[in-house]
């Protein structure tokens, strides 16, 4: 598996998260809120996971069709000669200097072609029920920061990844294409800010910017389905889908997710939609949920027994006071989740199969657990010891007779006491 620019990017992400945290509170921005904070982490961590977990299958198109059916053969460095490139001298220009030339415009026309995939694929991702299902999630927090920039689906990859074919036919080599879409991820996180207003307008005018990506974030009506840019916004403009930031955006999604639960901010419009075609009585129209607009709603269904609204102005953010002691608890174990779930991606390739799958369903386990403690949900109490049990018998598998087996242990039997003095906290 090639290196991962995203994985080794995240630390630094944290350190900006940190000090954007730094600036809120000595403005008193309020920019950040506990539970949307945690969810935030947690989804970003969860869709890495799934990322290395549907790696394969991701990317076997993109390689069959590259290597059976590309048009051009597209060098990845200046040291790869190709048939056509010249060997020696070319109209008084040394082979070296026309070798460096066409790798530089190999990786700029992927880079561009790239962009023109992702508009589609986002515009898309915000126009059919079945993509939205994996995009949503990007959209849930009501809040606007680097760390809503964390906030990833886990499944989006399984539908989106054929977007990119059209890049394999012409003939872009795999690791361009990887570290092209990685870069444009990475200046993607860069732009979830509400600390810088403006730039300068040739800026603007040309590259997607923190204020055009607030207005793709805003639920305010002129808002919705604009500016899907990634790197550049020029294909907005191009297509139509611009809107210049006027008024305040209000962020999140219009029907809200009233939930830090990451494994439920990934399956809930999924249950939207299973919902809604089971109380249709055409056949038709269960077959049309998957594809029509998000909002859509059957004939054979009346509005009032759907969830789908759009009231922005009446729109309160979602939020749970929670006693300090569970807040200690939720940032402890939140911590050791995701340290531990960020070395395992980081050394991916070194880790055996068995236990970075073992990793990575207790990570995601963690993390639905910790959700449902932010939410203060009933289930949390009986899911979180089982949780704690099943992660001190790992302990003991992987690690019998060693001092980590009996620290998660004493953590173990600690946490225990912890909840049952909280238990009357969980009223939900």
């Amino acid at each position: 598996m090639e290196r991962n620019l995203v994985i080794l990017f995240i630390p630094f992400l944290f350190l900006f998260i940190g000090m954007e945290i730094v600036f809120s509170w000595y403005r008193n921005l309020r920019l950040y809120s506990f539970g949307d904070s945690l969810n935030n982490l947690a989804t970003g961590i969860s869709n890495q996971i799934f990322i290395v977990v549907f790696h394969s299958i991701t990317i076997a198109g993109y390689l069959w069709i590259y290597f059976n059916w590309r048009i051009f053969d597209l060098p990845t460095w200046s040291d790869q000669p190709v048939w056509w490139m010249p060997s020696q001298e070319f109209f008084g220009v040394p082979a070296i200097h026309w070798s460096w030339g066409i790798v530089i415009l190999t990786w700029l026309a992927c880079l561009f072609l790239y962009e023109l995939a992702y508009y589609w694929n986002h515009r898309f991702s915000h126009e059919v029920n079945f993509l939205w299902a994996g995009h949503i999630v990007h959209h849930q927090s009501e809040e606007y920061n680097l760390g809503v920039a964390f906030r990833q689906a886990s499944f989006r990859g399984l539908f989106t990844w054929v977007f990119y074919l059209p890049l394999a036919v012409v003939g872009f080599p795999p690791v361009v294409m990887a570290l092209v879409g990685q870069l444009s991820l990475i200046y993607q996180f860069l732009i979830h800010t509400k600390w810088i207003q403006k730039l300068p307008n040739w800026f603007e005018a040309i590259f997607n910017t923190p204020s055009h990506h607030r207005v793709h974030h805003g639920i305010n009506p002129k808002y919705i389905n604009k500016n899907y840019g990634g790197m550049f916004i020029f294909f907005d403009k191009w297509f139509g889908t611009f809107e210049l930031e006027e008024e305040e955006p209000k962020y999140g999604i219009t029907t809200q997710l009233k939930s830090f639960n990451p494994l439920w901010a990934n399956l809930h419009y999924w249950w939207e939609m299973f919902d809604l075609a089971k109380n249709s009585t055409s056949w038709k129209d269960r077959a049309k949920v998957l594809f029509a607009n998000p909002g859509w709603t059957p004939q054979t269904v009346s509005q009032s027994q759907t969830n789908f609204e759009s009231k922005p102005n009446t729109f309160k953010k979602y939020d749970v006071i929670l006693p300090k002691g569970l807040t200690i608890y939720s940032i402890f174990w939140s911590c050791l989740t995701l340290s531990g779930s960020l070395s395992a991606l980081i050394m991916v390739s070194e880790i055996p199969t068995v236990l970075l799958h073992t990793i990575f369903f207790i990570s995601i386990l963690s993390f639905a657990c910790i959700g449902g403690i932010c939410d203060l949900r009933k289930w949390a109490l009986y899911l979180e010891p089982i949780r704690l049990l099943h992660l001190s018998y790992l302990a003991f598998t992987f690690f019998q007779g060693s001092s980590i087996t009996f620290s998660v242990w004493g953590l173990t039997l600690l946490s225990w006491v912890w909840l049952f003095v909280y238990r009357r906290s969980f009223t939900f």
